[in-house]
């Protein structure tokens, strides 16, 4: 069943949220192509900032509403008109939940990479243009785009390593696992955070929207408050190898902790404290 409602969700969601994104990558491309025509004919100012500030927005507006689209996804479908009959199908709590859970996290995945998409389009070819034209120089040696590309990818694995040495990674399929977790972990947070404060805000008869949002506040605050203070208790009282390793991984085990405990709110809510009133 639960493959049934992954389908049902992506269907009910894919368009506007692929003309969305979609729209973000085409200015990108859009904007990559202004910069090569450039070269051959020189485009109007007005006509370049008309572009810069429609990309501004359109950027914004993909991500922003996506984020949007998928949080009232869930509260339309579940708990408005509409969840007298999505709660009356032969699906469980479970099955509704994680369905929703699972496509909300690929469309923010999807919507990251098509901003990088996007913001590279748009700035790969001036990067190539500027290298075609300029030499330059890294360690007393003139260097091509690659070679740059190369050295900035260096250094990028130089400080990975550096990161989780201090927790005692050092091999790179550990660092792939913690960080594929880690990354996970933080993604379905999010989204089970906002489902639980959905899920409050429908137990009380009126201003179900003003109560998920108090509650939303309410439980960030909470829990970056209580975390906040356990890290300074543990940097406190071990050394600093010590404490990077223990926050490190003790921040890891409570988000997943919490991803269970939020997602057993969800449930309980749905399934035995249900209010369409």
């Amino acid at each position: 069943m639960l493959k049934k409602c992954l389908k049902h969700e992506w269907k009910a969601c894919w368009k506007n949220l692929t003309l969305l994104n979609g729209a973000a990558v085409f200015m990108g491309a859009v904007g990559g192509g202004g910069v090569l025509f450039s070269r051959i004919h020189e485009l109007p100012d007005l006509l370049v900032l008309f572009y810069i500030l429609s990309y501004a927005i359109i950027l914004i507006a993909a991500s922003v509403l996506t984020q949007i689209l998928m949080i009232q996804r869930y509260y339309k479908n579940l708990f408005t008109d509409e969840g007298y009959l999505t709660n009356v199908l032969p699906v469980s709590a479970t099955d509704h939940i994680l369905a929703k859970m699972l496509v909300f996290g690929a469309w923010n995945i999807l919507n990251g990479l098509s901003v990088l998409a996007s913001v590279s389009f748009l700035i790969l070819p001036s990067a190539i243009q500027y290298f075609s034209g300029h030499s330059l120089i890294l360690n007393n040696q003139a260097v091509t785009f690659s070679d740059f590309l190369n050295y900035v990818w260096t250094q990028i694995t130089c400080v990975a390593d550096a990161a989780f040495s201090l927790i005692g990674i050092t091999s790179r399929l550990g660092m792939a696992l913690f960080s594929i977790v880690g990354f996970f972990a933080s993604l379905f947070f999010g989204i089970l955070l906002i489902y639980a404060c959905i899920s409050i805000g429908s137990l009380v008869s009126n201003h179900k929207i003003l109560t998920a949002v108090l509650s939303f506040i309410g439980l960030s605050t909470a829990i970056q408050t209580f975390g906040g203070i356990g890290i300074v208790q543990i940097f406190q009282t071990s050394t600093p190898p010590a404490a990077v390793t223990t926050s490190s991984v003790s921040t890891l085990v409570i988000t997943v902790v919490l991803c269970v405990v939020l997602f057993l709110i969800c449930r309980y809510i749905l399934s035995r404290r249900l209010n369409l009133s």
